[in-house]
């Protein structure tokens, strides 16, 4: 089964989007953000729109209301991620949980600006190991070093052909895809 995953709203294009299939969001940083100068000024900003941290400190909850807009860019170190949809059989919001072909389908027709993950775990077949062997679809989106980031317009397909696999045995096996591929990251 795969899973799906929404990244961070990085761009107020990407918000002023969301807003049609999600009714709640969150602005996060850590407490070594919260430090910055430029991050302080930004959850004054917040405070003074009648915000406050909610779980713990640099946790902010809100729903998406049109005037947030107006806060993207984000400072470096503020993250705003997605909480509740509007439709959840459009965009299937659970924690790690694995998603129809149907909710990844509609996610997939749907997702606009969005940046979307979805990973599919499973064997590669003619790899002589299967182990954290699988696919992930990026869309508006890249893989850096342990996660995938923003980046609009670009939609990218990684395999990964798990860790117990030579590089002897890795390199043969994609040479024998007949598929072009560029350069690889860390786990995929």
């Amino acid at each position: 089964m795969p899973s799906l995953s929404f990244n961070d709203i990085a761009t107020r294009e990407q918000f002023q989007y969301a807003r049609q299939y999600f009714t709640c969001g969150t602005f996060l940083c850590s407490e070594r953000d919260l430090r910055d100068p430029r991050v302080q000024e930004f959850w004054q900003t917040l405070y003074r729109l009648g915000f406050r941290d909610t779980l713990f400190p640099g946790w902010v909850e809100t729903e998406l209301q049109p005037e947030l807009a107006s806060l993207w860019p984000l400072p470096r170190g503020v993250q705003f991620q997605l909480m509740n949809g509007k439709t959840p059989s459009t965009f299937p919001l659970r924690d790690c949980d694995e998603c129809t072909e149907t909710e990844i389908d509609g996610a997939v027709a749907a997702c606009g600006p969005l940046s979307v993950d979805i990973s599919w775990i499973s064997a590669l077949r003619g790899l002589p190991s299967n182990n954290l062997c699988g696919v992930q679809l990026c869309l508006n989106s890249t893989w850096t070093q342990q996660c995938s980031e923003p980046d609009p317009g670009r939609h990218t397909v990684y395999l990964s052909i798990g860790t117990r696999n030579s590089d002897d045995a890795a390199r043969e096996w994609l040479h024998g895809t007949g598929l072009r591929f560029g350069e690889p990251r860390m786990g995929w």
